[in-house]
This record gives structure tokens, sequence and C-alpha cells, in this order.
């Protein structure tokens, strides 16, 4: 019999706590889509260090994680709760400082831009950490049964990859052919799209805040003085759950392919396929669309086979699209350019159907282990938890990101050059292929061997 503490959320709950992803995310998908391509062809900062900067903000955005998981978990205020205050003063920094690093000049010396951007990307992240890392335990919060938190969740990732959109259309405002003459003018644009997408980040980090206040959790249990010994114990405590330490570095690898897609795509869309700015963000939306509709048919597919079976299932999709885009590439001269754009449309579409499903379930999965840990030890470590995942995602992605940089370098691309060569063309195309590739055949081994279904939670 449902219980109250077990009934499912309202709908209006889940839109609003989902639409703080939206907010927070349009910067992310800005820095994610825009920041290698800003820092390589504006601002002339050489791939390799481009990475370096990225990589290492990166790993300092990962270690901060848990340490923000550990005393979000004991904050003790009625008021803002235990989520509630970090995820305040979160967006507001977010916003801030994604304004100052799209300000840079591309004029300075190249070590002050260097410094400049490494130096604004370690405060950047550490205000997003301080929301994202409480928000993410908010959302583990407020979903109290089995098939509730695959709801939430789909409810976050359809907000979160809706703000995957948000850059590809302010540039095809902002970026659009013939509005900038020089490199100074262009990168006036990327301030302009850096003023939207922080107004979205407050606004919906408040709409997120006020929406969820009534299901705020309020710490009142009196918690172990707190040490940075016992974070890293209750790192490992976490870690040496099997089916846990198979959901974390699983959600790492397969969250590598959408690493590959976002900071490559750009380039790939540009320089391979020479698309337009105005031709790009149908391609976006073709893959948001796909991620959007997948949403409720991985829930609905879950609800029947069980969730690791739909996330197999998933990644399975994302292999099939690679293949698909793989032989686009290969003859994408000889097909007719009337008819290029629809079909990457559609193989991308079919890649979103895949990649939603990625962030959502495994997340899902994740909370279902974090409720069992706190029925059986009766200590919250939900947000230390999320922290943790979100620690070895984000190292995974700095690897990545550091990479991509030394890749770009090594294939010979020039973001001074408006025309690339066609070994470039190339090479850009088959290292996001190869990087989607292995990071989705990994994640399926590690996956196989979660063994937790329906019913061990059931009882």
């Amino acid at each position: 019999m449902e219980t109250a503490e077990s009934a499912p959320l309202s709908t209006k709950t889940k839109v609003l706590y989902g639409m703080g992803a939206f907010g927070y995310g349009s910067v992310g998908q800005t820095l994610g889509s825009f920041l290698m391509f800003f820092g390589t062809g504006i601002l002339g900062i050489p791939g390799a260090l481009m990475g370096l900067a990225i990589a290492l903000s990166t790993v300092w955005d990962a270690t901060t994680d848990p340490f923000v998981g550990y005393f979000s978990d004991r904050t003790k205020s009625r008021r803002f709760g235990k989520r509630h205050g970090f995820l305040l003063v979160g967006c507001l920094g977010v916003a801030a400082f994604n304004l100052v690093l799209w300000t840079i000049s591309p004029t300075l010396p190249l070590w002050t831009k260097f410094s400049l951007i490494l130096g604004v990307l370690l405060i950047l992240e550490t205000f997003n950490t301080t929301y994202s890392t409480p928000y993410q335990a908010l959302g583990l919060d407020l979903s109290k049964n089995y098939q509730d938190r695959t709801a939430v969740q789909g409810y976050r990732t359809t907000f979160s990859f809706m703000a995957l959109l948000v850059p590809s259309v302010l540039m095809s405002i902002f970026l659009a052919p013939g509005r900038y003459g020089d490199i100074w003018s262009s990168s006036q644009g990327y301030v302009h799209i850096a003023l939207v997408t922080s107004t979205l980040c407050v606004i919906c980090g408040l709409i997120a805040f006020v929406g969820t206040y009534k299901h705020r959790p309020v710490n009142i249990a009196v918690q172990e003085k707190s040490s940075s010994r016992s974070i890293f114990s209750d790192f490992f405590s976490v870690f040496r759950q099997k089916n846990v330490s198979r959901l974390i570095v699983g959600y790492a690898i397969s969250l590598s392919a959408g690493a590959f897609i976002t900071t490559l795509g750009l380039h790939i869309f540009t320089y391979t396929f020479l698309f337009s700015t105005l031709e790009i963000p149908f391609i976006m939306l073709s893959l948001i669309l796909g991620i959007i509709l997948g949403q409720p048919i991985w829930y609905f597919f879950s609800r029947r086979t069980d969730k690791v079976n739909a996330l197999l299932t998933a990644l399975g999709v994302v292999l099939m699209g690679m293949v698909f885009f793989s032989i686009i590439l290969a003859v994408r001269n000889e097909i007719n350019p009337a008819f290029l754009l629809p079909i990457v449309c559609i193989t991308i579409f079919v890649c979103g159907l895949g990649t939603g499903c990625l962030y959502s379930l495994p997340m899902s999965m994740f909370a279902d282990c974090v409720e069992i840990e706190k029925q059986r030890t009766g200590v919250d470590k939900t947000a230390i938890s999320a922290g943790f995942l979100t620690f070895c995602m984000k190292i995974s992605n700095a690897f990545i990101m550091f990479l991509i940089g030394v890749t770009l370098d090594l294939i010979g691309f020039r973001g001074n050059l408006a025309t690339q060569s066609m070994s470039v063309q190339n090479w850009l195309g088959w290292v996001l292929i190869i990087g989607v590739v292995t990071s989705c055949t990994i994640a399926m081994f590690v996956y196989k061997g979660y063994s937790y279904n329906r019913k061990d939670f059931e009882d």
C-alpha cells in the first residue's frame, strides 16, 4: 500500500525542479559548445593550452563536488534546508562569472589570456559545484519510490538537454554570417550570448528554488564533526558497494561520449560538413527532440524490462547512430547538398534517443542505491554520494577535454583558418566517432555487472 512518503510527486513539482537544470545547463552547454572554439579561434590560444585550462578547471570542479555534498548533507537551516541555500548562492555566482569569462579581450598577450581563462574558470566551476551537487541531491530527496525516481530524473534530463539548443539558437542570432567583420566584434557576440545565458541561469535557479521550497529537506539530526578524513572514508564506503561502484564508473565512461559530441560538434558541423550558423541549430534541435522524446520511451521501457536493460539498449541505439554517422562522413561529398542536412539531422535524432537515457537512468539507479543505504544505516549521505558520482564523471571529462585539445593540435587544426584541409576535416569526424564508440562499448560491459532489479527495492 502506498504511503504519503512514497506517493509520487506532482507533475508541477517535477517541472519546476527540472527547470533548475535548464538555467545552469544553458551556461554549461555554452561553455561545452563554444569555449574551445572561442579560445582557439577568437582568442588565438593554442589547442593544448585551452585543453589544459579546461581540464584543470574540470578537475577542480570534480574535487569540490564531494566537499560541497558533504557540507550540504550536514547543513542545518530551517529557512533554507540542506539544499536551497546552496542553490541560491550557486546560481548567482555562475551567472556573474559566466559574464566575466566571455569579456576577455583577444588583444591581450597570450599568457595573460590563458591566465584569465584559467582563473575565471576555476571560480566559475566552484559556483557551479555549489549549485549542481545540492541540486542533484535535491532530486534524489524529492523522489521517494522506485519508478518516481526515473520520472524525476527524466524531467531533469529533458530540461538539461533543452539547454543544449540555447547556444545554437543564440549563435544564429548573435554570430550570424556577415554580422561581425573582425575578431574583436565577433567576440562581442559571445558577450551577448553570455548575457542571455546568465539571465536564464538566475531566473530558472529561482524558479527551482521557489517551486521546491515546501519540499526542502531539513536536517534536524545531530551530525558528527566534519573532517576531511571522514569525507574520504565516506567515499571509500560508497565505492566499496559493488553496484554503486559500477554505476559510478559506467556513468563516467558513458558520459565521455557526450563530451566528444558537445565539444567537437561545432568544429565538425562547421569545418567538416560546412554547415552555416543558420543550419547548425537544426542539427541541435534534432538531438534535443530525440532526447526529449526518448525520456518517456525509456521510462516505459524500464517499467517493462527494468532499468539496467533499458540502459544497455540505449547504449546500443547510440552505437547504431554512430554507424550511420560514419557512413555519412565517408560519403558526404557524394551526397546532394540539399539532402545532406536532413540526413544528418535524422542520424543525430537517433543518437539523441539513446543519449538522453545515459543521463537520466543511471541517476535514477544511483538514487535507488542511495535510498537503500539510507534505510540500512539511518545516515543521510545523499549529497556526498552524488558528489562522488559527479567527481568521477568530471575527472573522466577533464581527461577527455585535454585529449581533445591535444588531438586538435595533432591533426593540424588551425582556428585562424576559415577552411581546414581535407585531412583535418576527416579526422575531426573520425575522432568523434572513435571516442563515442569506445565510450559506449566499455560502458556496456561495466553496466552489465549491475545486479539490482525492481524486486530488490520493493523488498
